[in-house]
């Protein structure tokens, strides 16, 4: 599989680095743009995130891949030589103690891929030690530009067998560490999926939505809330139709009365010119008599 990393580093209150601290070397700026934007949609509201975030993007040309979170939260989750964990725990925290998160993930450039292996946490934070350890004590951080290289690994066998809550166009699973990640590597290895995008374990009702992604997971009391004003809004939306089906409806008809109006009056007009004529008629009639 063809791949290159890409990191993008920051402390909690402030940027680490103002763009990827590694990248592929090819990205235009369209591209970092698109990634930018995406990994920042997936970092919302990280002071409450609980455990780790798990991304993909999908855009037909590249696809991105990575976990999202505190680099101390990331550790935790892998296993790692003696001398990997002391070079790692000098990065949980900046120079003025403030804690560092990370989206760490690879870029796979879709026009030379047929097939997508399984991505482990593992080999995820192994690619941050080799690329940031070597630049962490640099006062001025350079971006690093990666090529594209090829790297084995495994494909996905099993398929998820949850079905995901549809509201409009997105699909919603609820929140399980475990089962993220499966869902994770059930996307991130399905070749046949096209421009999408999957965020795990957002916890926040506004986050979740405002969030542009295709797929989510988070909790049943969201999804529940979503679902109910989704269907407010359905609701609201059917009145308005028929509001505004009725006010159309409504003046069409309108023209039509109208002339039914003027129709009558002229009707009733001609009606009382023939009574005083009658009246006029006979009155000459009796007046003629009498004479």
């Amino acid at each position: 599989m063809k791949v290159a990393p890409i990191i993008h580093t920051r402390t909690f209150y402030c940027d680490f680095n103002s763009e990827f601290l590694v990248r592929p070397e090819n990205f235009m700026d369209s591209d970092i743009k698109w990634a930018r934007k995406n990994v920042l949609g997936a970092t919302g509201e990280i002071d409450s995130l609980q455990g780790v975030r798990w991304l993909i993007v999908d855009n037909e040309k590249y696809r991105m891949a990575g976990v999202i979170g505190f680099l101390k939260d990331i550790f935790l989750r892998c296993h790692l030589s003696e001398e990997e964990k002391l070079n790692s725990e000098r990065l949980f925290c900046d120079n003025k103690g403030r804690l560092v998160y990370a989206f760490i993930g690879i870029v796979i450039d879709k026009h030379f891929n047929d097939e997508y292996g399984s991505l482990t946490i593992d080999y995820l934070w192994k690619i941050y030690l080799e690329k940031i350890c070597p630049i962490w004590d640099r006062k001025y951080q350079e971006v690093v530009l990666e090529e594209f290289t090829n790297i084995n690994m495994e494909l996905l066998a099993n398929k998820i067998t949850r079905e995901p809550v549809v509201v409009g166009s997105k699909l919603f699973y609820e929140a399980n560490l475990a089962m993220d990640y499966e869902l994770f590597l059930e996307l991130m290895c399905n070749k046949d999926k096209k421009e999408f995008s999957f965020c795990s374990n957002i916890l926040d009702f506004n986050l979740v939505k405002k969030s542009e992604f295709s797929i989510i997971t988070t909790s049943q009391n969201i999804i529940t809330r979503i679902l109910r004003e989704n269907s407010i809004v359905q609701n609201k939306t059917k009145e308005e139709a028929l509001a505004r089906e009725k006010t159309s409806i409504n003046k069409s008809e309108l023209p039509n009365i109208v002339e039914c109006k003027k129709k009558n009056i002229v009707a009733s007009k001609i009606g009382w010119m023939i009574l005083i004529t009658i009246i006029i008629i006979l009155l000459l009639i009796i007046k003629m008599g009498s004479n």
